[in-house]
């Protein structure tokens, strides 16, 4: 019997809820995610001050790991309130991901890291997908709350990055063409799921090729069983 078409999948434009849902490999133990896209309870289950702009996963000293190939855009001391701590975007194109179609630019921004670990990094250096970025750290790099690694996609037309000064007095970016997306999206491209919601996580595996993978493999280590 031929394979019904999958329901389309909902990207979650203006912040809003896209019913994505995780599902791990069965073969593979994966650190979880711990907070969902446009997601009001926080990974400690205790409700938001506002709706979740990303997702949140990962425990204390975890390799991040890039979920394409793509370029460094910019690597900055942060503060969204809970103090100074590492900020990494990485800018990938339609020919990373795979994606033709849509949008040029995929932008991963990944917070609440350790400014140290990332310092080092250039504008213009290039990443491979599977690469280690940093590790799992905490917000503000305060050990007062939980860790975890809270990454950002999304969408551009162009790759015009301009910076703020936002109300912490700390640097934040901006592109007009820029939107946010659920990274759930970009994680079920490849296996897009029949009823448009249970999102296999694809865990990248070394040695495997990836040349024709579309969308995103997952940010955080999975082992076998």
């Amino acid at each position: 019997m031929a394979r019904q078409k999958p329901i389309p999948m909902k990207r979650g434009y203006g912040v809003t809820e896209t019913g994505l849902t995780p599902v791990y490999p069965k073969n593979y133990k994966c650190s979880p995610i711990t907070s969902l896209y446009a997601s009001w309870i926080d990974v400690d289950g205790t409700r938001r001050d506002e709706i979740h702009t990303g997702i949140d996963a990962g425990k204390l000293g975890e390799w991040i790991i890039a979920p394409a190939s793509g370029t460094i855009r910019a690597v900055w001391k942060a503060n969204w309130q809970w103090g100074a701590e590492g900020a990494l975007l990485i800018r990938h194109d339609r020919h990373d991901v795979n994606v033709p179609e849509g949008s040029r630019y995929y932008y991963s921004e990944f917070d609440h890291l350790d400014y140290n670990e990332i310092k080092d990094l250039k504008i213009g250096q290039k990443v491979d997908r599977g690469q280690k970025l940093a590790r799992v750290s905490r917000p503000g790099e305060n050990a007062s709350y939980l860790p975890e690694v809270h990454w950002e996609v999304w969408e551009a037309d162009n790759d015009t990055v301009v910076w703020k000064t936002n109300r912490f007095n700390a640097p934040e970016w901006w592109n007009e063409s820029a939107q946010l997306i659920d990274p759930l999206y970009m994680l079920a491209l490849h296996d897009p799921p029949d009823d448009g919601k249970s999102v296999a996580i694809t865990p990248f595996v070394r040695g495997r090729n990836y040349s024709h993978f579309r969308g995103f493999t997952y940010i955080l280590p999975c082992r076998p069983k």
